[in-house]
Order: structure tokens, then C-alpha cells, then sequence
């Protein structure tokens, strides 16, 4: 398989349906705005070759670009890209006859989507994905070297991992970058997220450091704007900073400790609230499954 994929500005759709269709090719068409990303796909996935696009809005030239392809099993990816790419790769699959795929990545699920011309007709397949991907890939996918973490540094932090721990199929704590650290990084299935534990409020000038951090490290330039982001505190924060933290989609969890078989705990107001926040910002376990196709 030839896999002709249109890059945006987030990497894991791209990278999920590498993984998902496992091509013997894989060609990253990519315009100046996304070379960055363009460039650790290519570093993450070894079959890959860059294929810059000039003009990114240039309908005709693109698809002129695309039909030099010619692979007998040519399938093109039109999760990322401009529109003006997306509707190029559609018209040369048409005209090819060849498939082309989707990935859906609202709703906390990782949804392909694949289309093929039978008989004169359209017909759409959509397979719910496993989990293709590690921590380590999410950070090398978004241009950050997998560093190594260390150990909890106080009672809450380590009564917070062993939560976690089991309650996600990925955790690692305290990873230390020059510009940013990460509390804790987690993952359930293919989704993501950030969480940022703090023991109480900072003195005012630092009460929205949490905040800050969350959205430093879950910017475009780092971790990208599909990571989840949790805040995790001892104390209730005041509604201005609720406020705030809503309006950047940080879901913010109150904990407390109690002591438990000679060592401390969170307690079970606590761990019911991190597991809701958990299936909220990561979503739930769920089986793979298969949908009936559907035909225009």
C-alpha cells in the first residue's frame, strides 16, 4: 500500500492511521505551515517520504501533484491538509478509483474511516481503533524526546500515581524539559492527557500557575490542543479561577489523603472524583467494533 497522507497541524491522526494500515509507503504532503510537523513524522516513522506542497490553496496544481502517483493500492488520507487539498485528494481518488480514509478524533474515540468506489457507488467502513500508540510515540510524535521519570516527590504525588497506575493503560510522573515539567502524563487507549498536582494555592501572584502550565504544555507548539488537561489540587479553587480553567477545558479535581496500611491514600470522595474526571477527559474503556457499511 501507497499511503498518501495530507498534513496538518496535529500529528496523531497521522501517525494513528500509519499504524492502523501499516503501508509499505507512506508520502507526508505538507505546506510551509506544517513542516515542522511533517518533519518528526518523518522522524517517528521510517517507510515515510516528504512531499512538500507549494501552494496549499492551488486546486488545480494539487491534484495534478497527486495524479503523478500511480500505485496500484494508493489510498489517500484526508484527515489533515487544507480544504482546498482535501477536495484535490478526493477528486484523483475518484478519478483513480482508489480509497481514501478519515480519521475521527472528536469524542474521545479514535474512528477510521474508510471509503471505496464499488460499481459506481461510494461505500464508507468505520472501525473503532485499539490502542496503536504509547507515551513515548505521543512525545516523539510532537517533537519532544522521551525523558525518564522520576520518582514521586511527596505523599500526594505517589498516592495520585498508584491511582493512576491503575487506572490508566499508561502513566509516567515527573518528566523534567527545559522549558516546562510534566506532573503526570496519561493515556487510555489512544487518548492523552497533562495533569498538573499541586498540595494547595500558591500566594496570589501564583494562584494560576496550574493553568498556565496546562496550557503552555498542551500548545500547539508542544503538545498539541487534542491533550487533555487535568488539574489536580488539595484546596478548592475560587471561581474566578474555575472560570478560567473552563474556559481552557482544564477539568479540576479536589483530593485528599488519608492514611491507609502504614502509608497515605486518596481518599474515596477523592478517587471517585479523579476516575470521573479521568472517563471525562480520556474517555472509557471500550471493546473495538466494527460498523455496518453504509452506500451512497
Amino acid at each position: 500500500m501507497l499511503l498518501l497522507s495530507l498534513v496538518g497541524e496535529q500529528p496523531i491522526p497521522i501517525l494513528l492511521t500509519h499504524r492502523a494500515l501499516n503501508p509499505q509507503r507512506h508520502l507526508l504532503v505538507f505546506t510551509d505551515k506544517t513542516k515542522r510537523v511533517a518533519d518528526q513524522l518523518h522522524n517517528l516513522l521510517p517507510n515515510s517520504e516528504l512531499r512538500p506542497m507549494p501552494d496549499a490553496y492551488n486546486l488545480a496544481e494539487i491534484a495534478r501533484r497527486f495524479r503523478q502517483e500511480t500505485a496500484d493500492n494508493l489510498v489517500f488520507n484526508l484527515s489533515g491538509g487544507t480544504k482546498p487539498m482535501a477536495w484535490a485528494g478526493y477528486e484523483v481518488a475518484l478519478q483513480k478509483q482508489a480509497d481514501f480514509v478519515y480519521l475521527q478524533s472528536e469524542d474521545k474515540k479514535s474512528i477510521l474511516y474508510r471509503f471505496s468506489f464499488r460499481d459506481g457507488r461510494l461505500v464508507q467502513k468505520a472501525e473503532q481503533l485499539p490502542r496503536l500508540i504509547t507515551l513515548e510515540d505521543y512525545l516523539q510524535a510532537h517533537g519532544l524526546k522521551t525523558v525518564s521519570s522520576k520518582p514521586p516527590s511527596n505523599p500526594q504525588e505517589a498516592a495520585i500515581y498508584r491511582f493512576l497506575h491503575k487506572h490508566c493503560d499508561q502513566c509516567l510522573h515527573n518528566l523534567q524539559y527545559p522549558a516546562f515539567e510534566i506532573d503526570f502524563f496519561v493515556q487510555r487507549g489512544n487518548q492523552a492527557a497533562v495533569i498538573e498536582a499541586k498540595s494547595g494555592l500558591s500566594k496570589v501572584p501564583r494562584k494560576r500557575q496550574a493553568i498556565d502550565q496546562l496550557t503552555t504544555i498542551t500548545g500547539r507548539e508542544y503538545l498539541g490542543t487534542y491533550t487533555g488537561r487535568i488539574w489536580i489540587n488539595a484546596k478548592e479553587p475560587g471561581s474566578q479561577l474555575k472560570e478560567l480553567a473552563d474556559a481552557y477545558q482544564i477539568k479540576i479535581v479536589v483530593v485528599q489523603l488519608e492514611q491507609h496500611a502504614g502509608g497515605w491514600r486518596l481518599t474515596q470522595k477523592s478517587q471517585d472524583a479523579l476516575a470521573q474526571a479521568l472517563d471525562t477527559v480520556l474517555g472509557e474503556h471500550k471493546p473495538s467494533i466494527r460498523l455496518i457499511p453504509e452506500y451512497w
